[in-house]
């Protein structure tokens, strides 16, 4: 063998390596770049909240002054600020997210069949949708009750003098609490998609379904009974949709593989 040969020969695993890592490579970079975009849109909201901060924050605060009308104190001279900074990074979020889902969704949906799509995209749409339903039942269902039965235990001794630092924490708490609980659902639809669970399974494991509900409620929200039982109410109910759901699911896939035996069938027949 000559010499041209040897380094003929020689260059074309090295060709190779680098078609195949090209892909990958292309690949990389398009994830950076949809990254970027969704965290760009994450930044462009956290710009807009901190123009209305203040606004932002009465709105916040509203259950809690429309009821009792107390005025807020912060504790250090960097408090207020940082916790502007806090409210505003978690607004930005809210109003990042569907740039944010958008993204992944414009990267994976190239590398998806049309049925494989089909299957995915409800689940992209429904995750922050019903995670904006579970931030807004805290504020508006939660939020004035939660204050209601704290602020009962005053009394002329002991008098309420809230904190804007935790009074917020307090806010993001439940807000994600509810949110991560209102995903169950998508969970659960997922889980079914891939053949871990079924509708007659999460009848059967149904009680103790609610004993793992209650607990997460316990660990998602402040420590406090009251809310851990508002958020474990409608994740029984979401428990209990998503059953009919899986099985709504389920009798269409038996339509499907019905229509296809008959179709074999009759096909065979001829």
């Amino acid at each position: 063998m000559t010499a041209k040969n040897k380094t003929q020969t020689s260059a074309k695993p090295i060709q190779d390596a680098t078609q195949d890592t090209a892909p990958l490579v292309e690949h990389l970079k398009e994830l950076r770049t949809r990254l970027m975009i969704g965290i760009g849109a994450v930044f462009v909201g956290f710009l807009v909240c901190y123009g209305f901060k203040e606004a932002l924050f009465v709105w916040l605060t509203a259950p809690l002054f429309e009821n009792y009308g107390h005025q807020m104190v912060f504790t250090a001279p960097h408090e207020l600020f940082f916790t502007y900074l806090k409210l505003c990074f978690l607004g930005g979020f809210f109003i990042g997210m569907p740039f944010l889902f958008d993204q992944i969704w414009r990267f994976v949906a190239p590398g998806l069949y049309a049925e494989e799509k089909k299957v995915v995209l409800p689940f992209l749409l429904a995750t922050p949708i019903l995670f904006y339903a579970g931030g807004l039942f805290s504020y508006f269902v939660i939020m004035p009750l939660a204050i209601e039965f704290f602020f009962g235990f005053a009394n002329e001794a002991i008098m309420p003098l809230p904190s804007a630092r935790e009074y917020l924490s307090f806010f993001i708490k439940l807000t994600f609490g509810f949110g991560l609980a209102f995903e169950l659902p998508v969970l659960l639809l997922i889980l079914a998609k891939v053949g871990l669970v079924n509708a007659d399974r999460l009848v059967w494991f149904r009680r103790y379904s609610w004993l793992c509900i209650l607990i997460l409620s316990a660990v998602l929200t402040p420590p406090d009974p009251l809310s851990q039982v508002l958020l474990a109410l409608p994740m029984v109910f979401l428990y209990e949709v998503s059953i009919f759901l899986i099985r709504r699911s389920e009798k269409k896939s038996e339509k499907k593989g019905e229509k296809k035996a008959s179709k074999a069938s009759s096909k065979s027949s001829k």
